[in-house]
């Protein structure tokens, strides 16, 4: 509590103001939040998840139940989610499950009957369609490892999440990058609330987790975290990330010929765009990971407007009725797809999504690769740089 001094004939008299007690520092609230989920062995919430800024058309809304176990450093997650999950611009929630117990991720969608299990630890893609509901740092071993490296930590002030007072930290990882709003309980200091800030190549934007019900003590079972296949549902075979594209066609192969109709129903061919250096993206509506390439992809088709470079969305794999080019124009994506393409991703061989393809203006195959990370737009971009720079007249 502050002391406030004040002078009354000559002698100091310190009187105790009340309200007016020092704020936490932020570097303490996150101790003690680190120190109380420390405590834990298991937790399970329930939370809301969704998206705003610049990805609110591209990131689902998802109510779910989060059940995990806190693992020592170095090892993998151990979790299960079931969640009902809104895709943008759709109405009706889908049901999935996520599970991982530490070896292999499993996935089951029941609205398109689709199981998928991916050992780790390149299965953990697919804890990325669950993104807006996990709160990971309630389970890890060091939580708030990188805010403590912050270029920027403040105590935000105070808000009421539900029924829980919370104390807001607010984390800057760079200057212009990354931010991060913590909720903590003032009570047992575990969080109630996260707001990711992420700025992404087409704006700034925002994937808040509110938990709901929060309990520490679950009861849990080690079958909790593997999930067995339902009988009539289709099991895909989940390809693993890298640069070699794991079961795809070869580097260096020449690229099958296909011919295939654009969204105003022209027909395109791989042989009349020999001589250009040439980008597909293999995607889906359905697919989160798919989302969070295409502004990479954007961003690579207004670079190189204008040069020897074709770059197409190519839909494949849908599970029902879809509008991929509706959905491309209300999220402000315009590079041109490529429609009905289930048989040229089979003779790819694409089993995961996204995969992206470069093939040289030779026709090669340049690179190929499954799965969304974030450096796969800067390792697209070196090469189709590289590629260009041996092109004569480039």
């Amino acid at each position: 509590m502050r002391l406030t001094g004040l002078r009354l004939m000559g002698l100091a008299v310190g009187l105790a103001i009340p309200g007016l007690a020092d704020p936490p520092s932020a570097q303490d609230i996150l101790h003690q939040a680190g120190a109380a989920i420390g405590e834990l062995k298991a937790v399970r919430y329930q939370a809301h998840g969704e998206a705003g800024g610049a990805l609110a058309l591209r990131v689902p809304k998802m109510d779910g139940t989060v059940t995990m176990i806190r693992v020592p450093a170095g090892e993998n997650v151990k979790l299960r989610l079931d969640a009902q999950v809104t895709p943008p611009m759709q109405s009706q929630p889908v049901t999935l499950q996520l599970a991982s117990d530490g070896k292999k991720v499993t996935m089951t969608e029941h609205t398109a009957k689709v199981f998928i299990q991916s050992d780790l630890p390149g299965g953990g893609l697919l804890l990325n369609n669950a993104a807006p509901l996990l709160l990971s740092e309630l389970a890890a071993a060091r939580p708030f490892e990188r805010e403590a490296k912050a270029v920027s930590l403040q105590h935000a002030g105070a808000e009421r999440v539900g029924d829980v007072d919370c104390d807001i930290v607010h984390a800057v990882f760079a200057p212009g990058g990354d931010e991060v709003r913590w909720y903590i309980a003032k009570t047992d200091h575990l969080p109630r609330r996260v707001q990711r800030i992420i700025q992404t190549p087409v704006g700034r934007t925002t994937i808040t987790t509110t938990l709901l019900t929060l309990d520490t003590q679950p009861q849990v079972q080690e079958e909790a975290f593997r999930l067995e296949k339902p009988a009539g549902f289709e099991e895909p075979v989940f390809a693993q990330p890298g640069a070699g594209g794991g079961d795809l066609l070869p580097v260096g192969n020449e690229a099958p010929d296909w011919t295939l109709k654009d969204a105003s129903g022209n027909a395109v061919t791989l042989k009349g765009l020999r001589g250009k250096v040439v980008l597909l993206d293999f995607w889906a509506t359905w697919c989160a990971p798919c989302r969070q390439a295409m502004p990479g992809v954007q961003k690579l088709y207004e670079k190189y407007k204008g040069k020897p470079v074709a770059i197409f969305g190519v839909n494949c794999l849908e599970r029902g009725p879809a509008d991929p080019a509706g959905m491309m124009t209300k999220a402000g994506f315009t590079y041109p797809q490529l429609l009905n393409a289930n048989e040229v991703a089979a003779v790819y061989r694409v089993q995961g999504i996204p995969a992206f393809y470069l093939i040289g203006p030779d026709g090669k195959i340049l690179m190929a690769s499954s799965g969304y990370s974030p450096d796969r737009e800067r390792q697209i971009d070196a090469l189709i740089e590289k590629t260009l720079q041996s092109m004569p007249g480039q």
